[in-house]
């Protein structure tokens, strides 16, 4: 019983010792505070990722769900995986790398990094409906969730895409419910607007480059770089021009035409 009890305690001292020298290594970070009211609620003060060099950080206070919207490339699967990471961290060795860490127990749920399955014979839809079902049926307890959808049901038509995605995220939208997710569709910024908070990352075209300060910001996002990007990677001036008057045509229309 005594050597028992002795490997529990070395094993507890190398625990503290790495957990200590993890801090120490951090730039800052900070003890998390754990609220006990009712409902979500999520403060983080210059959050950043811990696998990035020279990472950004950035600030979000929500008491709901949030939807993140921005250009390709410009920061918002890598800020979902700063929140899901701190979260963890927060609850495991009480650690988060921010100034400011302040939210509930969670049990954290992700929909993240999917792809299609050929042992199984499983497409990516069929891979990502079985993904968000698995948390969907997680929330039907007491326990407070914390989930992370990255791209909401981008394996399938625009017309589903949006209906059902727009179902989803509004019954992830409970009391004890937390859910970021990121996403293309600026529609669904404005069907959930009621229950999920807007936020975005922007970027700027330079002398034919686009750079990105991926930076958050309030709100939904207003600008698309996609068919530029074909633009500098080197695609045919002619497919940039007439795929822009098709876009431009679209936005003013609603109906497509070449």
């Amino acid at each position: 019983r005594e050597i028992y009890r002795l490997m529990d305690l070395l094993g507890m001292l190398e625990a503290h010792i790495a957990i200590a020298s993890y801090r120490e290594s951090l730039p800052f970070y900070v003890l998390p505070e754990f609220l006990k009211n009712q409902g979500t609620e999520l403060e983080a003060e210059d959050v950043y990722h811990p696998m990035i060099r020279e990472p950004v950080a950035n600030t979000i206070r929500t008491k709901k769900g949030v939807l993140i919207t921005g250009s390709n490339a410009s920061g918002k699967s890598t800020f979902l995986k700063t929140i899901a990471i701190n979260g963890i961290l927060a609850q495991t060795i009480h650690t988060c790398l921010a100034h400011t860490y302040r939210t509930k127990f969670f049990r954290v749920y992700s929909s993240m990094a999917l792809r299609d399955d050929l042992d199984s014979q499983e497409s990516y839809y069929i891979v990502e409906i079985k993904s968000l079902k698995r948390i969907l049926n997680k929330t039907n307890g007491e326990v407070p969730v914390l989930c992370f959808i990255d791209e909401v049901l981008r394996g399938t038509n625009t017309v589903e895409r949006i209906a059902a995605s727009a179902q989803i995220l509004k019954s992830l939208a409970k009391v004890h419910v937390m859910c970021f997710a990121a996403t293309h569709d600026i529609e669904l910024t404005h069907l959930l607007e009621e229950f999920y908070s807007n936020y975005h990352f922007q970027e700027e075209v330079k002398e034919n480059d686009i750079l990105f300060n991926y930076m958050l910001y309030r709100g939904r996002a207003v600008s698309r770089n996609a068919i530029k990007l074909l633009g500098i990677i080197g695609y045919d001036g002619e497919i940039i021009k007439e795929a822009e008057k098709t876009a431009e045509n679209f936005v003013n229309t609603g109906i497509w035409s070449l």
